[in-house]
């Protein structure tokens, strides 16, 4: 009979993947972002220069100097900061590998060192809770208190919360700026939320009725929710100018909804998650999975991080969980 103490650090490991996953993204999009700094700096420079002839006067040359010298001192400003963030994220990348790597150095379940191990673990998934409840307060004192601080995603979540909560005040700015840095990653993934928040910005300006704010948000919608792809924003836009603000004619009745409150909940819920999605966060949390493994090997009387944890070819989901309803009712 197989030894039911046995330690699989391979089946433990199954769960941590967004642990590793999040700051190997984050470290990619630090790369990209300091080769295009270069890259516009660069053409910038070039651009400067080039603009210099054999006629050009001693003041004119002066200045163009100046002004490349500026743009390289910018330059290297944002490529030091950037440079900071580099290794912050290795910190992180490193401390979190070598947590992981304990689990190849237990031997078995009954083994004090997989008590300490679990114990930071509970600790990182309360944490990663409280910060998808948006405690963010009570997330930092228990990381802080249990020393765990690069094991979870506090600065991540904290831009997100920044964010929405910019947003509930009707300001998308910090939104919309979010959108251009990560602009490219969003269109891979099909995201829609830029053109959510710039049909906001059409809805405030169109929603006062006066004549020139009309203008100004036809321009709005010519310039950003017109020629693209996705042609259904425009023509809510067109639709919502065809009616006055206190229509009764549906979809347009509730347009009004969208600034009556300061953010609607589908754009809190879009944003929300897109930057989870972007950063192949899972959508179920590991707490979440960890709880139904938990159950599980109750449920089969084995202990957690068994060899013989739970497969899908006998019951449950495609990830190898017993569905919920199983463990509640009995698995057939």
């Amino acid at each position: 009979m197989a030894d039911l103490t046995t330690l699989s650090a391979d089946h433990q490991l199954l769960l941590e993947q967004p642990l590793l996953r999040l700051p190997h993204e984050l470290l990619r999009k630090n790369l990209k972002s300091a080769q295009r700094q270069i890259e516009m700096a660069n053409k910038a420079i070039t651009t400067s220069i080039a603009s210099l002839t054999a006629d050009s006067s001693p003041a004119d040359t002066l200045a163009a100097l100046d002004a490349t010298l500026l743009k390289a001192q910018t330059l290297k400003r944002k490529l030091e900061a950037l440079h900071a963030e580099e290794g912050t994220l290795h910190r992180q990348q490193k401390a979190r590998i070598e947590h992981l790597a304990e689990l190849h150095e237990i031997p078995s379940l009954a083994d004090v060192k997989y008590d300490r191990f679990a114990q930071t673990r509970l600790d990182r998934l309360l944490v990663d809770y409280l910060l998808r409840q948006n405690y963010l307060s009570s997330a930092r004192q228990l990381a802080a208190a249990k020393g765990i601080d690069d094991l979870v995603d506090i600065p991540t979540f904290s831009e997100c919360s920044r964010i929405s909560s910019s947003l509930r005040n009707g300001d998308v700015k910090e939104a919309l700026g979010w959108c251009t840095e990560n602009k490219q990653a969003l269109k891979k993934i099909g995201s829609t939320l830029e053109l959510e928040l710039r049909l906001q910005q059409f809805i405030e300006l169109a929603r006062t009725g006066e004549m020139g704010k009309l203008m100004e948000a036809i321009v709005h919608a010519r310039k950003h929710l017109v020629g693209g792809a996705d042609t259904e924003f425009g023509l809510r836009a067109g639709g919502l100018l065809a009616h006055p603000v206190d229509t009764l004619v549906e979809p347009y009745r509730v347009a009004d909804d969208v600034f009556t409150l300061p953010l609607r909940p589908s754009r809190g819920f879009v944003l929300a998650n897109t930057p989870h999605t972007f950063l192949i966060t899972e959508p179920t949390t590991a707490a979440y999975c960890t709880l139904r493994w938990v159950i599980s090997a109750e449920d089969s009387n084995l202990p957690f991080g068994a060899e013989s944890a739970p497969s899908s070819d006998v019951y449950g989901d495609a990830d190898g969980f017993p569905y919920l309803s199983d463990l509640q009712y009995g698995a057939e």
